[in-house]
């Protein structure tokens, strides 16, 4: 067997050039087919992560269009909504809040930042928890306090060697106490600093920052009892269809999010799926092709081997040995390129990274069955090479 495998590699090493177009005709299938699966397994888990930091209970309202969210300048929602909202039954956690992208700064130093100006359940809604300091309480909403809770990223690029809490940041020429510090909670699935924000109450906002007029960016709430869910998504929509068209606003959900990204990887799934199998097979056809061509080019050294006793079924077994370890030298190639893919290409797609271990099993797999098949005809058609009349062609 070993000497079988020396001889196999001399072989693919004096057709080098013919060995390198086969390997290639290969490879380009792997490294899309590992993509393509890192590509749905990443879209899948970006699905969970956006379930996750919505939660299965809660209902997300957001002014203008999904696409642009939060942060487009859309203000098309009002305080008006958020008190007809909060008169349902079987809600809590109601809150509402509006962003401002802008620049704060701690007089020597400035950092542009998220600011939120938010309602008194905010923090709760959203699942921030607190780490150094406190939150909002209800008089800093009645008595107008000018207080702030700042996020990770705020509180280490001003002060990172001491406390935040007491220390202050201006928001314009407007001083702004700092309260709280929340835990870390990373970035959104679509890439944005969920620690570089500054929660401010939102009537202070209004009076200090910028007038709102009661509009609102974002309204969200979270329901008791899961099984009156839909019930409760109808009646929002109901309530915000009295004030608004349509288009004004968009009522996301978990469901919605599952939905939508479910689509994105059907779609990425088929058209990516196709892709890399033609890739293989287009690869197999040139596998194949290029075996024919070397099979009639050594047709005198399959003579000479049929001459010292080599039967019909060692030619045909050396061919696809061959082809077997162009397969194994393809797919090592493709899965270490598509690794490398995954790791820079997915982050610039704004995809998780995943590294998906059946993927690699399947484009080997797949490569090999591919390769083999392609290679078993011309195989076959050199094991039946008649010794005397090969010999002959190099006469």
């Amino acid at each position: 067997m070993k000497f079988k495998l020396r001889e196999t590699v001399y072989s693919l090493l004096y057709n080098r050039a013919r060995s390198l177009f086969a390997v290639f005709g290969i490879l380009f299938g792997v490294v899309s087919l590992v993509l393509v699966v890192a590509a749905i397994e990443g879209s899948s888990l970006q699905a969970r992560k956006v379930i996750e930091k919505l939660g299965p209970d809660s209902v997300l309202i957001v002014s203008g269009s999904i696409k642009k969210g939060p942060r487009s300048g859309f203000q098309n929602l009002t305080l008006k909504d958020v008190r007809e909202i909060g008169k349902l039954e079987g809600i809590f956690a109601l809150t509402y809040g509006i962003v401002k992208p802008t620049t704060v700064s701690n007089v020597e130093l400035s950092k542009f930042t998220s600011l939120f100006g938010v309602g008194k359940n905010w923090l709760t809604s959203w699942n921030y928890k607190i780490e150094k300091g406190r939150g909002f309480t209800e008089e800093d909403f009645k008595e107008l306090r000018k207080v702030a809770v700042v996020g990770h990223d705020v509180s280490d690029f001003f002060w990172p060697k001491e406390s935040p809490i007491g220390k202050v940041i201006l928001v314009g020429k407007v001083p702004f106490k700092v309260i709280g510090v929340y835990k870390r909670k990373g970035k959104t699935p679509n890439g944005h600093n969920l620690d570089n924000r500054v929660f401010i109450p939102y009537q202070v906002f209004d009076k200090t920052v910028e007038k709102t007029f009661n509009r609102v960016s974002v309204i969200r709430f979270r329901v008791l009892n899961l099984k009156e869910y839909n019930a409760i998504v109808k009646e929002t929509k109901k309530i915000l269809l009295k004030n608004h068209r349509p288009d004004e606003f968009m009522v996301i959900t978990p469901v919605v999010v599952k939905k939508f990204l479910s689509m994105l990887s059907a779609t990425l799934a088929l058209f990516l799926g196709l892709a890399s199998l033609t890739a293989l097979v287009v690869g197999g056809f040139v596998l194949s092709s290029i075996f024919y061509i070397n099979a009639y080019v050594r047709e005198w050294e399959v003579g000479l081997r049929r001459a010292l006793g080599a039967t019909k079924g060692e030619v045909l077994k050396a061919f696809l040995l061959e082809a077997l370890l162009i397969s194994l030298i393809s797919s090592l190639i493709g899965i270490g390129i598509g690794v490398i893919l995954i790791k820079y290409l997915l982050p610039s797609l704004k995809v998780p990274v995943v590294y998906p271990v059946k993927a690699f099993i399947i484009s080997f797999l797949f490569a090999v069955g591919v390769s083999l098949f392609a290679v078993y005809f011309p195989a076959k058609k050199a094991s039946q090479f008649q010794p005397v009349k090969a010999l002959r062609k190099n006469l």
